[in-house]
């Protein structure tokens, strides 16, 4: 499987184009996000993430219909997905940690780089659910398909810097900048995916005397 090929430098830019523009409705809608999901012990985290990285994508499209913050909730379309991809993913994450303990004295720069690989996984798995409507298990599928075929280690760094920079808004900003840097990595991954996976738009229909022709791609003859 062939994937677009992507810059990282471009697409941070891009990113942060994006939440300059909207800082207003991506900082409350994450603050909406946070408040619900640590008063259910993180219990709708999932469904809300896919509420977040849904804003952001309509923000990228320019959805006329803009997009409020309370539009975090349309993640809970995919409750169940989301909640089973959380469990099957908390727990691997607890086996590989209980493997690194066997392991013997592991350096803090090895669980840390590690920690930052499984967020990438495992955002990209939100990615697909909220994007492309997948279960959790077609998004596991295709993550591992999409490592496996060689063609996705960019797109892995670049989650891994996002998972860098929403962590170091939550330490070193003393949590409040995790009310910036947090929304910031929804539009991060929501302009990497479309990079790397929208594809070209259509041509425009042409409207002669108002007889509309559709796209060349479009007829048949």
């Amino acid at each position: 499987m062939t994937i677009k090929k992507i810059e990282i430098g471009v697409e941070l830019g891009k990113g942060w184009r994006l939440f300059k523009a909207n800082m207003g409705v991506l900082i409350l809608g994450n603050l909406l996000a946070t408040v619900v999901a640590a008063a259910t012990c993180g219990l709708l985290a999932g469904p809300l993430m896919v509420g977040m990285l849904l804003i952001a994508q309509r923000l990228l499209k320019g959805d006329p219909d803009k997009p409020q913050a309370s539009d975090v909730f349309r993640g809970f379309d995919s409750f169940i997905q989301t909640l089973l991809l959380l469990v099957i993913t908390t727990v691997a994450t607890l086996v590989l940690r209980y493997l690194l303990m066997i392991a013997g004295s592991i350096p803090v720069i090895v669980e840390w780089l590690v920690g930052l690989i499984v967020y990438a996984v495992g955002m990209w798995m939100f990615v697909f659910i909220a994007y492309e409507k997948m279960t959790a298990i077609g998004a596991i599928k295709k993550v591992f398909t999409l490592i496996g075929s060689g063609s996705f280690t960019m797109p892995l760094l670049f989650a891994m810097v996002v998972g860098l920079i929403g962590s170091l808004g939550l330490t070193l900003l003393c949590v409040v900048g995790g009310f910036f840097t947090l929304p910031l990595t929804y539009c991060l991954m929501a302009c990497c995916y479309d990079t790397l996976f929208g594809g070209d738009a259509p041509p425009p229909v042409i409207d002669l005397n108002g007889v509309k022709i559709p796209p060349l791609s479009d007829l048949r003859l």
